[in-house]
Parts: structure tokens; sequence; C-alpha cells
């Protein structure tokens, strides 16, 4: 009886005590917010394997465009930069960026084709760099992948991807 009591107590402990994602709350309240508001499908470039130039920690396209990222980034980070999806100059005008690890939002993920993201940068050019290091600006953004499955794997997905939005969210206080 004691042992039932103890593993009754250890279920709800971790049901009133385990963190449990919800899209409306934490990171996905304001995506969400984001891709209901603001979401309007576009079309962007993408650069190609002979214009992407990797160097430890730094992801160069076209010699002038490039996006510096921590060793610690996740491989999804270095998936999606690598790939040349994204653009230094389209999300905010500039040509060198520091940027922080993407976080997939699993949650806003609307089908199997469509995967959606978030991530920080901190612009390294800029006269205020101290300022942009506290505060980074956090972006959002959408890849579509038409060939894609519930069993595709990201690599696979991300090969196959488009990005299909882009957008400023917030500044992060």
């Amino acid at each position: 009886m004691k042992t039932l009591i103890q593993i009754l107590i250890f279920f709800i402990s971790l049901n009133f005590f385990g963190q449990t994602e919800n899209i409306n709350s934490g990171k996905y309240h304001p995506a969400k917010e984001i891709f209901e508001t603001k979401y309007k499908k576009m079309t962007f470039g993408k650069f190609l394997p002979s214009q992407i130039i990797v160097t430890d920690n730094k992801v160069s396209f076209n010699i002038t465009k490039s996006f510096e990222f921590s060793e610690k980034s996740n491989q999804l980070t270095k998936l999606i930069l690598t790939s040349g999806l994204l653009d230094p100059y389209e999300i905010n005008g500039s040509y060198q960026l520091t940027i922080s690890i993407i976080d997939e939002l699993y949650l806003l993920n609307p089908n199997p084709q469509t995967r959606r993201f978030k991530f920080w940068i901190y612009n390294s050019n800029s006269k205020n760099s101290f300022l942009n290091s506290v505060n980074p600006s956090e972006y959002y953004f959408e890849l579509q992948n038409e060939n894609a499955d519930e069993n595709t794997t990201l690599a696979d997905f991300i090969k196959g991807a488009q990005l299909t939005f882009l957008t400023f969210g917030t500044i992060v206080i």
C-alpha cells in the first residue's frame, strides 16, 4: 500500500510540476500572434551551393553576406544556414549578422510540408553593438517543402525547402 501511494504521489507531482509546452504561452504565444496577424506567403531566392562558403562558425554568401553562429549552435541552425535559404540582407538590411540558435516551433507547424521557426539576431556592424547584444531582435520564418511527409528527415526537408515567410517579431528585453 505504501508503494502504491508513493507511485501515485510521484505521478501527481509529475503532472503538477511537469513542464509542458502550450501554444498560448511561453515561446509560442508571440509567434502564434505573428503567424495569425502578419502571415502572408512570400517568395524568396535561394543561394546556390557554389555561392556558399562555410568556415568554422561562419557561413558566407557571395563573399559580402554572412552569418556568424556560436560553436554551441544546434544541428538545425547549421543545416538551415548552410542551405542558403536565409539571406542576412533580407532579414534586416545588414550584410553580416550574428545569429543565435534557430528553434523550431513544432506546435505551429500546420502540416508535414510546413515548418515554422524563430531565431534571435545580433547586429555585429551596429554602432550600438552593446545594446544589440543585450536586446537581440527576434525573427520568425517558415519553410515549405511540397514533397515532404511525416516521415521526411529534417535534412531532407531542408534540402527541398523554400523560404515562404520571414518577419521581424520583437526586440527581446
